[in-house]
Order: structure tokens, then sequence, then C-alpha cells
């Protein structure tokens, strides 16, 4: 059924689109909890498509330094909005890091495929990256997992399901997660992250529109939106005094 394959434009979208649900549960007092549902979705998609730009680009170094450039802007920027608003709790939010830190570990794992010289260099270096990313990147542990979920799974598509819900399932809710409504559904949703492969699956391998503003607009749209809602929040607690 043609009409359930979606290019990685149009997945792409949709994660946005949960993006901008998740941020507005994180940031707007007084939302709903169910927002954040969505957002479990939207990490996972983007760590697929890192690891298949990877495999796509052409210059994998400069690939790497633009998402460690925007991770940079995203950065300085929360540090201002932080400056400008001190009573407000910082922003923390940078996947550009972790996706960064994703394409060196799947460098210093490429290198390792070369000989030993390459082994020797490549594999410290997957190492660190992953370390990382796991003690002080955004996505964490589940970050490291994805990549590699993705990374060594790339081309066995049912293996990927697989290996993908199976690991979730023991970093979510097989570490000890009480099976109550209240655990799953209001303390911590983070398990809901296992339903992405849904998504993921559907993808057709197409790209979908490729022009300037198409790729730089999925850059500009995560620090933008979440600055703003930042920026809403604030004012929508203070009224609220």
């Amino acid at each position: 059924m043609q009409f359930l394959r979606l290019n990685a434009f149009q997945l792409k979208i949709i994660a946005m689109v949960f993006m901008v649900f998740d941020h507005v549960h994180q940031f707007i007092p007084g939302t709903p909890m169910w927002l954040n549902y969505f957002g479990r979705l939207v990490s996972p998609i983007f760590f697929y498509f890192v690891v298949e730009g990877f495999f796509y680009t052409r210059n994998r170094m400069r690939y790497a330094g633009r998402l460690f450039g925007w991770a940079a802007v995203m950065f300085g920027g929360s540090q201002w909005l932080a400056w400008c608003f001190p009573q407000s709790t910082p922003i923390h939010n940078n996947i550009f890091l972790s996706l960064a830190l994703a394409v060196v570990m799947m460098m210093g794992l490429e290198w390792a495929k070369w000989d030993r010289k390459g082994l020797f260099l490549g594999v410290p270096i997957a190492v660190v990256a992953a370390a990382i990313a796991f003690l002080y990147s955004e996505a964490s542990l589940y970050g490291v997992v994805m990549t590699l979920v993705f990374y060594f799974c790339r081309n066995r598509k049912g293996l990927m399901a697989a290996l993908y819900v199976g690991v979730c399932f023991v970093l979510t809710i097989g570490l000890g997660m009480n099976f109550t409504y209240d655990a799953l559904f209001l303390f911590d949703a983070q398990w809901m992250m296992i339903f992405a492969i849904i998504p993921i699956l559907m993808y057709n391998g197409g790209r979908g529109p490729n022009t300037k503003f198409t790729k730089y607009m999925f850059y500009t749209f995560y620090p933008v939106h979440i600055w703003i809602l930042f920026i809403v929040g604030y004012f929508v607690k203070l009224n609220s005094l």
C-alpha cells in the first residue's frame, strides 16, 4: 500500500510536529501530559536519519562539523535566553550535540574496519564519543544504543525492528519500572519510544524535496521553536503568579 510509505522529508515533518507537542508540554505550564507521548517518537526518527545521512553524505567530517556547529548555536542561544530571563529554568535541550557525537562514533566504527591501524584509531574514538554522549548529551544512553542498532542493522530491517524494540523495552520498562498506569503514563512515558519503529519502517528510501530550504529548515526549526516556547512559557508562569 503506497500511501503507507513515506519519504525522509515527510517523516521529518511528522517528527517536527510531534516535537512541537512535546516541547509545548515541556515549556508551557498546565498543558496535558499526553502531549509528551508524541515526543517519545521524535528522537529515534532523527537518530535513524542521522545514520542514513552518514552513509549518504559525501563528506562525513563536514557532516559532523555542521551538527557540532548547530549544537554551538543552540547552546549559545539558550545561554543568552537564560541570561535574559534569570528566574527561568535553563534550557537543556540540544539534540544536535547527541547527533554530532553519533556521527563521530560511526566514523570511529568505520575507521576500525580498514586495517589494524584503523582499528587502533577507530575503536578508541568510537568509545570516547559514546562515553561523552552517554554522560553529557541530551539523548544519553538512548542515543548511543539507537545509533548502534540503526548502524549495524541498517540493511536488515526485520532484525533492526526486533532489536530496537527489545533494547528499548529493556532500557525503559525492563529496568525496574512498575507496570501501573501512573508509572507508564504519568511518571515516565519514555517507553513509548518503542512505537517509533512504526514510522521508521514506513520509510521508502526516498529523500523527497531536496533544496537548501528543506535541508536547513530542519536545522533552524529545532532551536527556534524551543526558544519561542521557552519565552511563551516564561510569561505564562509570570502571569500565573
